[in-house]
């Protein structure tokens, strides 16, 4: 009952904090406040039938909070988050524990100068050398805590500086992070009549950590190097980026003495209804941490997303790929054609169809006693199949109120090298789903999936329906995972979930009862184990 009281009491807190800032955002003429808060509660049972359990004393339910607050006045703007996970949600890190003020700064734009102190995120180019973001989805918020400096020169080129250190949970990395970055676009400067954009750009990253160990070849600065292309003209694209990082042993990579690199390329054509793009790319040893003692989704300097296609349908989150920054080469190549209203094909509403195809292969790798780790040649691909994805969508309207999309999903998935199990070998499916879209009136829908996969690997067979009814402001769900093998052999298990959403201006309010079933959770393939749950979860949604 006590931590219930207290509970209770640190939510009210929070949403009546948020009221009396959009009180004062009403009130005042001398600058704007805005906002945005979010609440995930879970209330947790144990259930024998899919491995839920819950510890002798363990806390029942828990809470995820977060309320942003910003002002603005001209030139200047202020923000602070503050947060409290009182406890976490089930799956997430574990330094994620505690609530206070983790986010806060102020900055300023005038002509072209904008200048940042305090909490700040970032990205240069694809994020492959560096990347600050917060994805609350997986449990990652890496802002860096600092000074951030950007100036634009017109229309010419753009120049970024910061240093700082990166938020850990409560806590802060060791490490001091400096960074420069640069584009010059080279269109604006050589031909400035031309409908092709040119950008050059490139980008420099240190962190700088103390090191007291035993090993004598770990260096305290640990530096990257990034160049990249970029060339277009709307119908015709390429972009193009190579990243070098110097040796940098960390406990996730062993601590070998081996150097890492990225090369990316993007070609990519859209023209009359057709659209093409091939993507390929090879990393190697490019976990990039402020913490060489760092873990799983902490500090993470940069941000590699995964080349494959990210699919949101429940059955093919089963086994969703993580990218695999110690060594990876890739290829993933889109074709979508879109037949024109009127046509044959086409009908009067318009037919999309669109071709995936992604694979995901090991680097050479000759393993060696020496402190390198390894050998590899550049140009060589491994022997062993990560991952490999085939997928076509049918899409189409058919009338005002009917709107059907179609998928066929072919799989590979090695699970032992993904998620790093032993004995399970690769999980080879068949998915296909039926996504159904009914709009009888304005404010009324009904959409309806059926799903099925078919695997004889792993846990063998699903099946899977999802109904929502769509009624004014309200939404009304219900769906049912069945697994044909279950953890009981023979017995199909249940993962039912159902419940209503309320949604009304800014505000969303969320309450449902179900199972989740343990696996991954990712998000551009950086993922969090979320093991087996049940219970309720309640979710307010609300921004001024």
């Amino acid at each position: 009952m006590k931590k219930f009281i207290r509970w209770s009491i640190g939510w009210l807190s929070i949403h009546c904090l948020a009221i009396g800032f959009s009180f004062a955002q009403q009130s005042s003429n001398k600058g704007t406040i805005s906002g945005s808060l979010q609440s995930d509660f879970q209330y947790y049972q144990a259930d024998s039938v899919i491995n839920a359990t819950i510890s002798p004393g363990a806390d029942r339910m828990a809470s995820n909070h977060y309320l942003n607050l910003f002002y603005r006045k001209g030139s200047f703007t202020a923000g602070v988050r503050y947060e409290a996970y009182l406890p976490p949600l089930i799956g997430y890190p574990l330094n994620f524990k505690g609530q206070g003020i983790v986010n806060r700064f102020v900055s300023y734009q005038k002509d072209g100068l904008e200048v940042t102190a305090g909490h700040f995120y970032e990205q240069f180019g694809n994020g492959a050398i560096l990347r600050a973001q917060e994805n609350r989805p997986v449990g990652i918020d890496n802002a860096i805590d600092g000074i951030s400096l950007k100036y634009r020169f017109d229309d010419l080129a753009q120049v970024k500086a910061l240093t700082g250190k990166q938020r850990d949970g409560f806590t802060m990395g060791e490490g001091t992070i400096r960074a420069v970055d640069g584009e010059v676009y080279l269109n604006k400067l050589l031909f400035p009549l031309s409908n092709t954009n040119i950008t050059v750009g490139g980008s420099f990253v240190s962190n700088y950590e103390p090191y007291t160990g035993t090993l004598d070849y770990v260096d305290p600065q640990s530096d990257a190097f990034a160049g990249r292309l970029s060339i277009g003209n709307g119908v015709l694209n390429m972009d193009a980026e190579y990243v070098y990082k110097k040796p940098t042993p960390m406990l996730s990579n062993n601590y070998i003495n081996h150097d890492g690199s990225a090369v990316f390329l993007d070609l990519g054509y859209a023209n009359n209804g057709l659209g093409i793009n091939i993507q390929a790319r090879r990393i190697e040893n490019m976990d990039y941490r402020s913490n060489r003692e760092a873990e799983l989704n902490s500090l993470m300097i940069n941000f590699i997303p995964v080349n494959t296609k990210q699919h949101t349908y429940r059955l093919l989150t089963l086994y969703p790929y993580a990218t695999q920054v110690f060594g990876e080469v890739g290829i993933q190549a889109d074709l979508v054609y879109t037949f024109k209203r009127g046509s044959a094909l086409g009908g009067k509403y318009g037919t999309t169809l669109s071709f995936n195809f992604a694979v995901a292969n090991s680097i050479d790798q000759q393993v060696t006693n020496t402190q390198q780790g390894y050998t590899s040649d550049f140009w060589k691909i491994g022997n062993r199949k990560y991952f490999q994805d085939f997928n076509v969508e049918f899409s189409k309207k058919w009338s005002r109120s009917l709107k059907t999309n179609f998928t066929y999903v072919y799989l590979e998935y090695d699970k032992d090298q993904i998620e790093g199990t032993s004995g399970f070998g690769v999980v080879k499916s068949h998915t296909v789903v039926a996504d159904i879209l009914i709009k009888p009136r304005h404010s009324t829908s009904v959409r309806l999936e059926l799903q099925h996969l078919a695997t004889r690997q792993d846990f063998g067979s699903w099946a899977m329906a999802l109904v929502e009814v769509g009624f004014g402001n309200f939404l009304f769900f219900a769906s049912d995972e069945i697994n044909y093998n279950g953890l009981q052999k023979g017995i199909p298990i249940h993962y039912y979930n159902g419940g209503l959403a309320f949604a009304k201006g800014a505000n969303r309010f969320s309450l449902s009862y179900g199972r989740q079933r343990a696996g991954l959770i990712c998000v551009g393939g950086v993922c969090r184990l979320v093991p087996a749950n049940s219970g309720f979860t309640l979710t307010v949604a609300s921004s001024f």
